[in-house]
């Protein structure tokens, strides 16, 4: 069985701007994407996170708008199978998380909303699709 480890993590982007005029409650939309990726050895991966929230709005001038963008890095040992990849996912992500969380905490709390959360993604094994990469050159 495999085993993962967190090396480090960059903060690769931060957006943030309230233009909201008056404290009161706003509807808020979340959208999130999150991957893994293997060196071809399956020694390292790197996880991406990224995560937006913003007003809701048809305009596309929006009132409010944080984004967040984090990379992990991680080593792995052992021999690393499919199911690995499926928990390594998950584990990738709920190690990641926290660090992308504090960082869009901070600069809004800064930028006036001081109750803002990051909201925490359900994942499921059973949902990661692990992608094998292509035996080609090109």
């Amino acid at each position: 069985m495999a085993e993962l480890n967190m090396l480090s993590y960059k903060l690769q982007d931060l957006q943030f701007f309230n233009k909201l005029e008056a404290a009161g409650q706003i509807q808020l939309e979340n959208n999130f994407s999150f991957s893994v990726n293997y060196s071809q050895d399956n020694t390292r991966c790197m996880a991406k996170l990224y995560q937006c929230v913003k007003d809701k709005t048809d305009s596309p001038d929006h009132r409010f708008f944080v984004s967040v963008e984090v990379l992990g890095f991680f080593e792995v040992s052992g021999v690393l199978t499919d199911e690995d990849k499926r928990d390594f996912h998950i584990q990738c992500y709920q190690q990641l998380f926290p660090y992308a969380e504090t960082l869009a905490k901070q600069v809004c709390a800064a930028g006036g909303m001081s109750n803002f959360v990051l909201l925490r993604q359900r994942m499921s094994r059973d949902n990661v699709v692990v992608n094998r990469p292509s035996d080609s050159n090109g």
